[in-house]
């Protein structure tokens, strides 16, 4: 039995990938690519001469079983994707969950992200985000995915084709308010660049390019003592304790506990 290798490949500069990747794709039987002659590319700068087997979204049911069987039948297949590391809003899970079911080993060969290369060099101050990939075409499933989200305290990362910039804008203005935007295209290629801008004043100078949008959550707004007194007596109205006041308004507002606690008293 042979060893599936999940194979990340770089985002744009061909320089940006491991030697153990390299390794890994010199050795292997064949590589299931998401595209052949985009695949060709990074093979003929790394002088690799391997078959390829063409694995994309529209044929990854029909070919995970094909690939599968050629694994148990010895060989080793690289999976790589046209961009960063396969399975993350690119094909590949379904091969590994079968592979996986099978009893297959399957083994990661880290490489680069663009949602993590995006959030290093945006200067943000999170110690998490909810990544969001690309958006759905349809409305009513952007809006049923949006609705987990819009009251997150972390950022939100997504995937944004060119031509679909300002439409996903506007439908993010709609659904979520203003929100601040780090806006981070074209990762490690000649005219990478860093926009920071907003939903309700989108300025991109120039929208050629894959893009990685980062939606700020909504900025806190510091409640005085006046105020949270209020929420207080909101609650006690409802029937809640002190004590369960205080551990709603805490969770629900993010505000220290004594700090509501000594405001309880005063009531």
């Amino acid at each position: 039995m042979g060893t599936l290798y999940v194979v990340g490949t770089p985002i744009g500069n061909l320089k940006d990938i491991t030697f153990r990747a390299v390794e890994i794709l010199q050795n292997v039987s064949f590589i299931a690519c998401e595209n052949i002659k985009h695949t060709e590319i990074l093979l003929k700068y790394y002088d690799i001469n391997k078959p390829l087997v063409s694995y994309h979204k529209f044929s990854e049911r029909q070919k995970s079983g094909e690939i599968v069987e050629k694994i148990l039948s010895g060989q080793d297949c690289a999976l790589v994707s046209d961009a960063g590391m396969p399975a993350i809003s690119d094909p590949g899970a379904i091969l590994v969950k079968e592979a996986l079911n099978k009893g297959i080993k399957v083994e990661s060969v880290p490489g680069p992200s663009a949602v993590t290369s995006a959030i290093s060099i945006s200067g943000l101050e999170y110690n998490a985000f909810s990544f969001l990939g690309f958006l759905p075409e349809k409305e009513k499933d952007k809006r049923t995915i949006l609705e987990n989200f819009k009251n997150s305290i972390y950022p939100l990362v997504l995937y944004v084709a060119p031509h679909d910039l300002e439409k996903t804008a506007n439908f993010l203005l709609k659904e979520l308010g203003d929100r601040k935007v780090t806006a981070v295209k074209e990762i490690t290629k000649i005219y990478e660049t860093v926009y920071e801008t907003s939903l309700s004043n989108f300025e991109i100078d120039n929208m050629k390019g894959e893009f990685v949008l980062i939606v700020h959550p909504v900025e806190k707004k510091e409640l005085s003592d006046s105020e949270i007194l209020e929420l207080i007596k909101t609650e006690l109205n409802k029937g809640k304790s002190k004590k369960e006041t205080v551990v709603y308004l805490s969770k629900k507002y993010d505000i220290n506990k004594n700090r509501i606690y000594e405001l309880t008293i005063q009531i």
